[in-house]
């Protein structure tokens, strides 16, 4: 309304300003016509008893296309500016959101280091104090390096190896771990603590849940610009837990965050084997 009022009121004084102007110019050059001037404005015709105020009627329609298209123009910067401001306003909620996301995984993860730092103690261990120096390692890189948008992916790696160094000292004789990851090269990037919580997932759904020979494969590569994380473990059904918890899920939803239109993350459950496999393109 206040934007109609002021288009009014400067339409209303170009009309009066210009038309006194082209008035002006046509008594001071003794002129009738518009074609003897620059192109000021668009003939318009008057009756007998209004010609005193032809130069008025002469700059009507031109005016009228100039507010015509400060008008549009003002509707599409308007419309622009809205599309602008609900842009910065999906990234401020993808950042609260990423926040949220992260601040979950710390307390998550230390739930499950804490469980096996527990289960050490109990069988008094000489290796407890070197579990307590490698979650040190490992809550140093959640609280700090976590805090970044992308890390090397070497960093990922070695905190892989921590955790499975931590996990392998409590889990039977008869259970398999490997993690391979040839070929990775350093200049590779991707956002922190995305692969950990797939490692748990598979520890708490394989080694944890199954009764036997339990294991669990890992393999990290990439082929053209293409980063692959595939993850399996022997897996037994539990009526009473669902496969993935809070892990991942939260990684699922980071990865729409982060990696629109750029990742899948595929999961695969048999009767005694869970797979997953994560491909983020570079």
């Amino acid at each position: 309304m206040r934007y109609l009022l002021e288009v009014t009121v400067l339409f209303v004084i170009s009309v009066l300003f210009v038309g006194t102007y082209l008035k002006w110019l046509y008594h001071y050059f003794e002129k009738s016509e518009l074609s003897d001037f620059t192109a000021l404005a668009i003939n318009a015709s008057v009756s007998s008893s209004l010609e005193s105020y032809q130069p008025y009627f002469d700059v009507l329609p031109g005016i009228i296309l100039l507010l015509l298209s400060m008008t549009i123009g003002y509707v599409v910067q308007e419309y622009l500016l809205k599309i602008k401001q609900e842009e910065s306003i999906r990234a401020q909620q993808n950042i609260a959101e990423l926040a949220l996301l992260k601040s979950q995984i710390s307390p998550h993860f230390l739930f499950n280091i804490l469980n096996s730092l527990y289960a050490l103690s109990l069988k008094t261990d000489k290796e407890t104090p070197n579990v307590i120096l490698k979650l040190s390692d490992i809550l140093r890189y959640s609280l700090y390096e976590s805090q970044e948008r992308e890390i090397s992916i070497t960093e990922e790696i070695h905190i892989l190896q921590t955790y499975l160094a931590i996990e392998q000292l409590r889990i039977p004789a008869n259970a398999s771990v490997s993690f391979q990851h040839n070929g990775i090269r350093d200049s590779i990037k991707i956002a922190p603590m995305l692969l950990l919580p797939l490692i748990e997932n598979a520890f708490k759904h394989g080694i944890d849940s199954t009764i036997g020979n339990s294991y669990i494969e890992a393999n990290l590569s990439c082929d053209n610009n293409r980063l692959i994380f595939e993850c399996k473990n022997s897996f037994k059904e539990q009526p009473t837990k669902g496969i993935g918890g809070i892990g991942i899920e939260n990684i699922s939803k980071r990865l729409q965050l982060l990696y629109p239109s750029r990742h899948s993350l595929q999961m695969n459950k048999s009767v005694d084997t869970f797979s997953i496999t994560l491909e983020i393109k570079l």
